[in-house]
């Protein structure tokens, strides 16, 4: 396997599915990473272009990432760079079908940034180990109820 980690800003909303096979979670977001360099000749920081990352995690990341991410939170995402690429169809009598190049980071961990941000850490019950009234959707669970997420700090 081929771990890497990118640091960025969660740059779009965050949508979450359940795959109707297995009713496992998929989350899908993006990551926008800007970095700076030093330019010796200007004596200044240029800052480079954005480069956006669209990353998926499963199973419980994926809720987990769903219940505390916020579009504009700064996160560090550990995950393998893993082939999107799809093949587009043209109708056009005599024109080759076009492939569309892409990757998107698979996750195997994410986590927020406390170098801009502060956070509060819950641990997460599911399944048999839930007690009393921690139940999906109960607002004491700390389950989000169809409301977005709040960037703390």
């Amino acid at each position: 396997m081929n771990e890497n980690t990118f640091h960025g800003t969660v740059g779009r909303e965050i949508r979450i599915n359940y795959s109707q096979r297995t009713g496992n979670a998929v989350v899908n977001f993006s990551i926008a990473i800007n970095s700076r360099r030093f330019d010796k000749a200007s004596g200044q920081w240029v800052s480079r272009p954005t480069v956006w990352k669209d990353v998926v995690a499963f199973g419980p990341l994926a809720e987990n990432v769903y219940d505390t991410l916020a579009t504009g939170m700064h996160v560090a995402v550990t995950g393998e760079e893993v082939d999107d690429s799809y093949t587009k169809e043209l109708d056009e009598p005599g024109r080759d079908d076009v492939v569309i190049r892409r990757t998107k980071i698979e996750a195997r961990d994410v986590a927020v940034s406390l170098r801009t941000q502060k956070a509060r850490v819950e641990k997460v019950q599911r399944g048999s180990e839930q007690t009393g009234g921690e139940q999906a959707g109960d607002p004491q669970s700390g389950r989000r109820d169809n409301t977005a997420p709040q960037p703390v700090g």
